[in-house]
């Protein structure tokens, strides 16, 4: 008997592989490939070579026409895509001029906004200068104001007025005044001028006696503000003074006032009762103390009575 492979006769004591195949036939151990190490492995062949590759060769056939039909599957699925390319690379172009001009314009809002806040830096600074500029305006107005009132109430400074003196037709206004002075006793000799503020009008409280006094007159004007309380303790009326007078109105003697100082007057004692215990003017000006051994204040204007308030 010979070996199915190499054709040579085998060993009748040897050891010999017999296929089990369609072949049948007996070999040598070694002329079986792969046959010694499926034996180290613990495999048990049964095929040679030639039966062992036929066998495999039909198990494989429904594996590769199933191969097949996935490799055409992916090709189709490859054709495809690759079909949508262009029309991608087209998407992408539209996709890529969006994003430049997107960039472009940021770009531009970006340069705007930088111009804006550079704008807006330069008018909170013109802002703040006028602002500063202003205020610094309204104090030199202020200041200028209360210089001018300083100055048309200094040119008052020689004045008195007499409150609450009947008008009657065809009046004596000097020899009223004299009559007030012999009252309270002091002198007339040093008065200049003497008149009636405003025409009186109808049904109106009397107008005020304005008087002049010489400007060598001071002490005789002063003298005239000492003896008002005089008035009070005799409760000097109109119609005392005038005969055949129908009003008897307390008469008073007062500073005589510019229109913005008797305001400012009258705006003190409204707001700062209670907060002031005395207020009083002296020689046009408007003096208040908020209790006994206190400073006395200078009111110049409305802001010095707020801060008082405060």
């Amino acid at each position: 008997m010979e070996c199915q492979k190499c054709k040579k006769s085998l060993s009748k004591k040897g050891s010999h592989f017999i296929c089990q195949g369609p072949c049948q036939g007996t070999f040598h151990r070694n002329c079986v490939k792969g046959l010694a190490a499926d034996m180290k492995a613990g495999k048990n062949r049964i095929y040679c070579n030639n039966c062992e590759e036929e066998e495999g060769s039909d198990d494989d056939e429904p594996d590769a026409e199933e191969d097949t039909c996935d490799l055409q599957k992916m090709l189709k699925d490859i054709q495809k895509k690759v079909g949508a390319i262009p029309e991608l690379k087209v998407h992408l172009d539209v996709i890529k001029h969006s994003i430049s001009l997107l960039s472009d314009k940021y770009d531009s809002l970006i340069k705007e906004h930088e111009q804006a806040k550079d704008k807006i830096a330069k008018l909170e600074k013109s802002s703040l200068n006028t602002t500063n500029r202003c205020v610094y305006l309204e104090k030199c107005n202020l200041a200028l104001e209360q210089k001018l009132n300083e100055y048309e109430q200094s040119s008052r400074k020689l004045n008195i007025e007499i409150v609450g003196v009947e008008y009657l037709p065809n009046e004596n206004v000097k020899d009223i005044v004299t009559k007030i002075g012999d009252e309270i006793g002091v002198s007339s000799h040093n008065i200049e001028w003497v008149k009636r503020s405003r025409p009186a009008k109808q049904g109106a409280k009397p107008s005020p006696i304005i008087i002049g006094f010489k400007a060598s007159g001071v002490e005789c004007r002063n003298k005239w503000l000492e003896k008002r309380r005089q008035m009070f303790e005799k409760s000097i009326t109109s119609n005392m003074i005038i005969p055949g007078g129908s009003v008897n109105n307390r008469i008073y003697i007062n500073e005589d006032l510019i229109p913005t100082t008797r305001a400012l007057l009258w705006n003190a004692k409204k707001q700062l009762h209670g907060v002031c215990k005395y207020i009083w003017v002296t020689n046009g000006k408007i003096l208040v103390k908020k209790a006994e051994g206190e400073k006395t204040i200078w009111l110049r204007s409305q802001s010095d009575i707020s801060d008082l308030m405060k």
